[in-house]
C-alpha cells in the first residue's frame, strides 16, 4: 500500500478553503499569545514609581530631565516654571542615589545636573526667588549641581540654515545637525516641499517591500489644535503651521507574528520623512500618539482616519525662526549602547 497511500494533508488542503487553513493556522488565539506575551514582557520591565532598577530610574529621571529642558528652550522663557517636574526629578534622582554608589556617574544624573545647572544659574541671574527649588535638594546635590556641566543638559541655541546648503550637506553631518524644534515663523510652509519631502521619503525599506506607511498632512489651524489638545504632548507652543501624521494601513500584514510590524516600517518612514524635511529647510519635531482608547476615538472621527489604519505618530511641521533655542538632548555614547557576541 506504500506507493498508494494518499498523503492527508494533501487531502486536506484540497478539501479546505485557504482561508480556513489559515484561520486555524493563525487565529485570534495566535495573536493573544504573541500580544500577551508582549504584554506580560513590558509589565515586567517597564519603569514604575517604585522601581529599584538603576536603568528604570535613569528613565525616570531623564524624563523630568527633558521636562525641564522644554522649560529653558522656551522663546518666552517663564521664570519659576516646572515646580512638579523639580521635585519629581529630585526624588528620581535620590532613589538612583541609594540604588547605585556610582551615580554621579551615569549618564541620566550628568544630563540631569547640566539642566539643573542652568535652570539655577538663569534664575540667579533673573534675581529670582529660588528657595521652593533649594529646600528640594540635598547639599551633596545642590553643590552637584552647582558645578554640573551645562554641555550635558538644558537648552541650546539651533540656527537657520538655506534649503540648498543643506541639500549640499553629507548625511554624516545632516544628522547631526537635525535637532527636534517646536517654535516656528509665521512664514507659510509650502505644500510643494511637504511633497518632495515625503517624495524622497518613499525609498524608505519594508517588510517584502509591502510599504504600509501612510502619510496624512494637515494645515488647517483649527484642525491641528484640536487635534493637539487630544494629544496633549505640545502643551505651551503655538498651534504649528502643519501637522503630519504617519500611519500604517494593517491591510499590509498577514500573520500574527506581524502585528507590531506596522510601528516598524512606519517608525523607518518617519525617521526618513524628518530627514526629508530637514533638508527642504524646514523644522520639525517628531511627537507621540501613545494614546488612551478615548484619545483613539476622538482622534480618529477628528481626522476620519479609518479603522484599518494605526498611529504611528505626529510630526509638527514650520518654517524656522532664525535662531530657535532647543533642548540641548545629549545622547548616550555608542559604546554605552554596543554589546559584541554577548
Amino acid at each position: 500500500m506504500g506507493g498508494d497511500t494518499v498523503n492527508v494533508k494533501t487531502i486536506v488542503r484540497h478539501l479546505v478553503p485557504r482561508s480556513v487553513i489559515h484561520r486555524i493556522r493563525h487565529g485570534r488565539g495566535s495573536l493573544d499569545q504573541v500580544m500577551r506575551l508582549d504584554a506580560e514582557r513590558f509589565d515586567r520591565w517597564m519603569s514604575r514609581p517604585d522601581s529599584t532598577d538603576p536603568v528604570q530610574l535613569d528613565t525616570q529621571v531623564m524624563f523630568h530631565t527633558h521636562q525641564i529642558e522644554k522649560g529653558l528652550s522656551h522663546g518666552d522663557f517663564r521664570p519659576c516654571f516646572g515646580k512638579q517636574a523639580l521635585a519629581d526629578l529630585s526624588d528620581g534622582l535620590r532613589r538612583l542615589a541609594e540604588a547605585d554608589p556610582r551615580h554621579e556617574d551615569r549618564f541620566s544624573w550628568r544630563q540631569a545636573m547640566g539642566a539643573l545647572h542652568e535652570y539655577r544659574t538663569r534664575h540667579e541671574t533673573l534675581g529670582q526667588d529660588l528657595t521652593y527649588m533649594r529646600r528640594l535638594f540635598p547639599d551633596a546635590v545642590w553643590r552637584c549641581i552647582e558645578s554640573g556641566n551645562p554641555a550635558m543638559g538644558g537648552s541650546t541655541d539651533h540656527p537657520a540654515m538655506e534649503p540648498s546648503r543643506l541639500k549640499a550637506m553629507p548625511f554624516a553631518k545632516l544628522s547631526v545637525r537635525r535637532r527636534s524644534v517646536r517654535e516656528y515663523s509665521d512664514e507659510p510652509v509650502s505644500r510643494d516641499a511637504i511633497m518632495r519631502a515625503v517624495a524622497l521619503s518613499q525609498t524608505t525599506p519594508s517588510v517584502c517591500d509591502r510599504q504600509p506607511t501612510r502619510i496624512h498632512v494637515y494645515d488647517d489651524p483649527t484642525i491641528i489644535e484640536q487635534a493637539l489638545d487630544i494629544q496633549r504632548g505640545f502643551n505651551g507652543y503655538r498651534t504649528p503651521p502643519v501637522l503630519v501624521l504617519v500611519s500604517s494601513d494593517i491591510r499590509a500584514f498577514m500573520t500574527e507574528g506581524e502585528c507590531h510590524e506596522a510601528y516598524v516600517d512606519g517608525g523607518m518612514y518617519a525617521m526618513n520623512l524628518l530627514y526629508a524635511l530637514e533638508i527642504e529647510g524646514l523644522a520639525a519635531c517628531p511627537l507621540n500618539t501613545m494614546f488612551t482608547m478615548s484619545q483613539d476615538r476622538r482622534t480618529r472621527t477628528l481626522l476620519r482616519l479609518p479603522d484599518n489604519e494605526c498611529f504611528v505618530m505626529y510630526i509638527a511641521v514650520g518654517r524656522p525662526l532664525r535662531t530657535t533655542p532647543i533642548c540641548r538632548s545629549r545622547r548616550r555614547a555608542a559604546e554605552q549602547i554596543v554589546s559584541w557576541n554577548q
